[in-house]
């Protein structure tokens, strides 16, 4: 009973972890994107 308590509380866990995490690099993605389209435009004024 306690074995299946632990279990299911690692697997929450590591599913909360992952969501966290892929939202954490979507967010590190779109800024990424964000930076590189700003220097692209700045290089194509110039």
């Amino acid at each position: 009973m306690i074995n299946s308590l632990i279990k299911l509380k690692l697997l929450k866990l590591t599913i909360v972890g992952a969501i966290a995490g892929g939202i954490a690099t979507g967010a590190f993605a779109s800024v990424v994107a964000k930076e590189m389209c700003k220097k692209k435009k700045t290089s194509e004024e110039k």
